[in-house]
């Protein structure tokens, strides 16, 4: 009977203790959030307090789990003893600190895969706050978000982008966050890498999170915005890895900017250049970011290039270098320039700005170079023609005034025959006289002389001849 008693009133004591234990007893986590590169160590702690002076952490056994009331990983008996769930080696080590009275976790060599939460817990009902690990490659994400600043009409969707570096969008949990109008900060939904996305009471479905695999980014948007969605969105991974934040601001309906582009159509050959201008009216090209999009025949629109308000670019992968846009302040245009084209490069280019106002687009095609080389040959050959056409025009009409001079030069009434028989004995007569050495010595008085007759046809009096009598000669004498 007094055995029994005395076990009775031990557990009563037992259970008052225990619950005074349980309703005074905390456990609180420190770091909330660490992120360390891959082959790093780090340690968590797990503070006991309580008002019991006699609740130290060398009187309980402490579990360790990834979520509450999740399955135990992690577990250090009183007794020293330590178990590991599988996957978990001696990478990791449990500890007790008396003096600050704590439960320390040490891991050693991290890995990617330690990336988690670890939550520290006693009794099976008393849990820490949690302290999120990111274990991050040699480099560490980075977050560019995009536009900075994004107008959008009541009633219109709203499209802000969280591009990341140094990690893969598919293998990241993604959490929005939203700074109302007097640096209030709410959080408004976690997209998993499960596709689980969940959201903050007071933020429907009219917010939805998306994965863009191809530009390595996350999509929020927001449908049928409403002016009390205006503030600043930012994306976070890894818990304390920020982006730099888009700004929406919701506007009258009345105020949307219009967008007028052009050259409405360009034809250019391989490997030159070409460019686009986009003027806006009713906002300024200094205050609101532009996008750049481009659409083949029989594809959906795609992203080209951002240049935000700040100076800043994000492009798209497949344009690299190739792609360049600017601003013309004069003319309050957007300009983009595409150089050494390609005929991959065919399609409708179109600007846009506060997500949903387009301009009507212009319109690229680019030729293959042998069709600008053949129309360069065909080009010159045409041109080499007339050239020539020319050269024999001119030709037949020096021929014509030379064959004209010689009709009025010849004596009227005189054929060509009679006067090249009279040109033959002229030209012998001269070449017999420059063959003679030394003409033989003239007697006094000899003469020398040369009957000249003419001939007149076609004219109404006969032909006369001239004589010896009736002409006067000279008288040449040789000495």
């Amino acid at each position: 009977m007094s055995v029994h008693l005395k076990f009775s009133t031990l557990t009563l004591i037992l259970c008052l203790t225990v619950g005074r234990v349980d309703t005074q007893t905390t456990l609180l986590q420190s770091p909330e959030a660490v992120t360390v590169t891959e082959g790093g160590t780090v340690t968590f702690r797990c503070d006991l307090r309580s008002s019991n002076a006699d609740s130290t952490v060398n009187r309980y056994d402490l579990h360790w789990h990834h979520s509450r009331g999740g399955l135990k990983i992690l577990s250090h008996y009183v007794n020293g003893r330590v178990y590991r769930s599988r996957g978990f080696s001696e990478r990791f080590q449990l500890s007790r600190n008396v003096t600050s009275n704590s439960y320390i976790l040490t891991i050693r060599d991290l890995k990617l895969t330690d990336s988690n939460t670890y939550i520290c817990e006693i009794w099976g009902k008393i849990y820490g706050n949690g302290t999120r690990l990111n274990v991050t490659i040699a480099n560490p994400p980075i977050l560019l978000q995009s536009p900075s600043l994004e107008r959008v009409t009541e009633g219109h969707t709203a499209r802000l982008q969280c591009t990341i570096r140094n990690a893969a969008v598919t293998r990241t949990d993604v959490h929005w966050y939203w700074e109302q109008p007097g640096n209030t900060t709410e959080w408004v939904l976690t997209h998993d890498v499960r596709n689980i996305t969940q959201r903050s009471p007071g933020f429907t479905e009219r917010f939805q999170s998306f994965r863009d695999s191809s530009n390595n980014s996350f999509i929020l948007t927001i449908t049928n915005v409403q002016p009390n969605d205006t503030g600043i969105y930012y994306c976070k991974v890894w818990g304390d890895i920020s982006g730099n934040g888009s700004k929406l601001t919701v506007t009258d309906p009345l105020a949307d900017p219009v967008l007028i582009q052009y050259p409405r159509f360009s034809k250019v050959p391989e490997g030159e250049t070409v460019e686009f201008q986009c003027a806006m009216h009713n906002a300024s090209v200094n205050d609101t970011d532009v996008h750049w999009h481009y659409q083949q025949p029989g594809s959906n629109r795609e992203w080209v290039i951002s240049q935000f308000e700040n100076g800043t670019f994000t492009k798209a992968q497949g344009f690299h270098d190739r792609v360049h846009a600017s601003r013309n302040v004069g003319s309050n245009s957007y300009i983009l320039r595409l150089v050494n084209v390609t005929l991959n490069d065919s399609a409708v280019y179109h600007c846009s700005v506060w997500s949903y106002i387009y301009g009507a687009g212009s319109q690229l095609n680019v030729t293959e170079q042998s069709e600008e080389l053949w129309l360069m040959i065909i080009i010159g050959v045409a041109l080499a023609f007339v050239v020539l056409l020319c050269i024999f025009l001119i030709i037949l009409l020096y021929v014509k005034k030379w064959a004209c001079f010689q009709h009025r030069s010849k004596p009227e009434g005189t054929s060509e025959e009679e006067l090249n028989t009279v040109y033959a004995t002229v030209s012998a007569e001269v070449q017999n006289k420059q063959m003679t050495a030394s003409p033989p010595p003239l007697e006094e008085g000899e003469l020398y002389y040369a009957d000249i007759q003419f001939f007149r046809k076609k004219t109404e009096q006969p032909a006369t001849v001239v004589t010896e009598e009736s002409t006067e000669y000279a008288a040449i004498k040789y000495t």
